[in-house]
């Protein structure tokens, strides 16, 4: 009876504080952005450090379902940067850490991610347009709640439950891999990759259950920048995401008008649009401001928890420098557009 008893404290708090974080039938375990593309690491680690100059400085938050529970709190950031190798030093050695931390439901269930990625794009062909990249991303991660803040049947009869576990946090160890590939010149830039998350499965469990595991989530992503005049492109962009039972499909475009570009200023501003398969509609802006770009996003609800929230979904803001180091470049022009 005890045994029992112990597994229905477990169900309830998994629907406590798990279930709201998949409000939809085929979302993935892990939290997510809707502006995939703006921190990279998190979309695939073999994009760690390809970008122009030669360093990174990237930060995003997002907030959601405040309507239905707690607010839904998610925050990373990053920094990465690109080290040239090779004879013609236009290969890519990248090196970047990342720290994620989400904080979600009623009983503040906790996540935080701090990991070293490292990455090796290797460049080829004629005038040195394709690179083929791969990385790799390996940390610690911490989780828990506070058992203090949920309540059972129980605790509405003698006022006492006796069966709350006693441990309220982990730790685990995680690892990542993916590869991209890349074809870029003046007019055109355009990516493909596959990653894989959690690549070693790592055990998460309250319960002393060996079995409870992270599943591993696999990662299609590919990408489009084309000039469609001298100041103006269009940047097409789609990741697919599947996670154990679940899976999530993201696609859209920004439109990229550039306002002002010479050697002393680039600023340019991005109208988007993307649709999270069944799920939400994501209106998306952006403006740069040479080397600093702000990104700001807002999921509509378009599923069927869109007449519980009145529509209200998550506001998303992310924001990037990129800098260079006097004496460090590459032996060619590389400007990659994303």
């Amino acid at each position: 009876m005890k045994e029992m008893k112990t597994y229905i404290i477990a169900l309830k708090f998994v629907c406590l504080t798990g279930i709201m974080s998949l409000p939809l039938k085929g979302y993935s375990q892990d939290s997510h952005f809707s502006q995939i593309y703006e921190i990279p690491i998190l979309l695939n680690p073999a994009r760690t450090g390809f970008f122009k100059d030669n360093y990174r400085l990237a930060g995003i938050y997002r907030s959601q379902w405040k309507e239905i529970t707690q607010p839904f709190k998610t925050i990373s950031g990053t920094i990465d940067l690109n080290i040239p190798a090779g004879k013609n030093r236009t290969n890519l050695v990248g090196i970047g850490l990342m720290n994620f931390a989400d904080k979600a439901g009623d009983a503040d269930y906790t996540s935080n991610y701090l990991e070293a990625a490292f990455s090796f794009h290797k460049n080829f062909g004629d005038n040195f347009s394709h690179y083929l990249g791969m990385g790799m991303m390996t940390g610690f991660a911490t989780t828990s709640f506070d058992i203090t803040k949920l309540t059972f049947d129980e605790d509405f009869g003698t006022g006492i439950n006796s069966d709350i576990p006693d441990i309220t946090s982990t730790n685990f160890f995680d690892m990542s891999a993916g590869i991209e590939y890349n074809f870029l010149n003046e007019k055109m830039h355009f990516n493909a990759g596959f990653s894989v998350f959690h690549l070693n499965e790592p055990g998460i469990s309250y319960f002393g259950n060996d079995a409870s595991r992270i599943n591993r989530k696999w990662v299609i992503s590919t990408g489009l920048a084309k000039s469609i005049s001298p100041m103006a492109e269009l940047l097409p962009r789609a990741a697919f995401f599947i996670q154990g039972p679940s899976s999530e499909f993201e696609f859209g475009t920004d439109v990229k008008i550039v306002l002002s570009k010479n050697s002393n200023t680039n600023y340019a501003i991005f109208l988007g649009a993307y649709l999270r398969l069944g799920d939400a509609f994501i209106p998306k802006f952006k403006i740069d401001m040479g080397d600093l770009s702000f990104g700001l996003s807002y999921d509509i609800p378009v599923s069927g928890l869109s007449e519980i929230s009145r529509l209200a979904g998550g506001p998303e803001l992310s924001i990037a420098f990129l800098g260079t180091v006097k004496g460090i470049s590459a032996g060619r022009v590389y400007n990659p557009r994303f």
